[in-house]
């Protein structure tokens, strides 16, 4: 399941998942629930916290047949979906499991994530404040219509569904979501929020764009926070942009295979505070 791989001009060890930022760790799961007993270990490592602590996590997640439950009754009717029914959270796949586990391992005060789309993911991080009891998710979003965005992967939203749609309603109390380009509204936001707990990056995938995104927040995390960037297969920015950072990160696979590949990588800043 852990194991070595290179990932272009980026060389990955599976000796720990903690490590330089020139290097990265890669996890190579299936998207089933048979993924924790292997996955979580590692994680744990990489988080500097107990796997009992984790596995915890993991299993509040698997018995919250409300949260389930709201997911399915969102999508129900939604021809896109094709009356499909989700009956595992493990069925939503690696990547929210991870952000709720995340959430909840971190407990960050100020979130902010660029591109929502139907809300999945959201309602991830949204559920695992709402078990902290504490937590503010700031979102910018703009609708995929240009065809640019949609060849990198990103379907167009259901018609007459806004951004975020599916999140449950008595998740979206902590969440602030703000329509418009990320080039204009994210400076916006980060300069109002910071110092910043966690950044994801989850929207346009070009090179350009990333790379801005990530330089922006970069800038706004405080030491020891965390910046997350999902598809980073699509190009090197985020293992170029890593590279240069003093921090850590890591790679992991929601899939890695010649039919479909799903990477999800995470730099955490440097903590000067806690090296002097």
């Amino acid at each position: 399941m852990f194991k070595a791989v290179r990932e272009n001009r980026v060389q990955q060890s599976s000796d720990s998942l903690a490590m330089p930022a020139s290097e990265s760790a890669s996890i190579d799961v299936p998207p089933t629930q048979t993924w924790v007993a292997d996955y979580l270990p590692k994680l744990a490592e990489a988080w500097n916290i107990p796997p009992a602590r984790l596995q915890v996590f993991y299993e509040e997640l698997q018995a919250n047949h409300l949260f389930l439950a709201d997911l399915n009754r969102a999508i129900q009717n939604v021809p896109e979906f094709s009356g499909a029914q989700f009956r595992h959270v493990s069925e939503l796949r690696l990547y929210r499991c991870l952000l709720y586990l995340f959430t909840r391992a971190f407990h960050p005060e100020i979130f902010v994530e660029t591109g929502v789309l139907n809300g999945f993911s959201s309602a991830f991080i949204l559920l695992g404040m709402e078990h902290n009891r504490t937590g503010t998710l700031y979102s910018v979003d703009l609708p995929p219509v240009d065809e640019r965005i949609r060849a990198q992967g990103t379907g167009p939203l259901p018609p007459g569904k806004t951004p975020g749609w599916a999140i449950p309603d008595r998740l979206r109390i902590r969440h602030k979501l703000s329509l418009g380009d990320a080039r204009i509204l994210l400076p916006q936001i980060l300069q109002v929020h910071a110092p910043v707990d966690v950044f994801l990056h989850d929207s346009d995938h070009s090179y350009e764009h990333m790379m801005f995104e990530m330089a922006l927040a970069w800038h706004y995390l405080r030491p020891g926070a965390w910046m997350l960037c999902d598809n980073v297969e699509q190009n090197e920015a985020f293992f170029d942009f890593v590279r240069g950072t003093g921090g850590s990160s890591f790679v992991a696979a929601s899939f890695d295979s010649p039919e479909r590949t799903w990477k999800h990588g995470m730099a955490r800043k440097q903590d000067f505070q806690r090296k002097s």
